[in-house]
């Protein structure tokens, strides 16, 4: 497990469970998914919007809960980057996504459900943030 990774998560006020090798997606695989030109959202948050950390806290907690992404015990895969692979956490009352972000302000962050079926993922676009749901059946 990448120290590095699972501090950063931490420091998001996610629980790390561990890494995970089960089957389904790569994270390559949901990457190429949900970044490319087709990709459509399925909610968008102007960079404008007051409290936008909270408003996108909100909007991808509430469509990884609408897609299936999250357990009951709100836990689910997140993606520790292209070589390490998915991590399993768990989402915390301290949780922050938009803590992810780099310091240009870019934000990437890729999640999928422990069988493999959904993907919900939060990226900023130009003067937008959005939420992206892909399905893999």
């Amino acid at each position: 497990m990448s120290d590095e990774i699972k501090r950063r998560f931490e420091n998001a006020g996610l629980a790390v469970i561990g890494t995970f090798s089960g089957t389904g997606p790569t994270v390559i695989e949901a990457f190429h998914r949900v970044v490319n030109v087709e990709a459509q959202p399925v909610e968008t948050i102007p960079r404008d919007t007051p409290d936008l950390a909270v408003r996108v806290n909100e909007a991808w907690t509430r469509n990884a809960r609408g897609t299936g992404v999250l357990n009951e015990d709100d836990s689910f895969l997140a993606a520790g980057s292209l070589e390490h692979g998915w991590f399993h956490v768990r989402l915390t009352s301290a949780t922050n996504l938009f803590s992810l972000q780099d310091p240009e302000g870019d934000l990437l962050f890729v999640a999928r459900d422990l069988s493999g079926q959904q993907v919900c993922a939060v990226s900023r676009e130009g003067a937008e943030y959005w939420i992206l749901e892909e399905e893999f059946r």
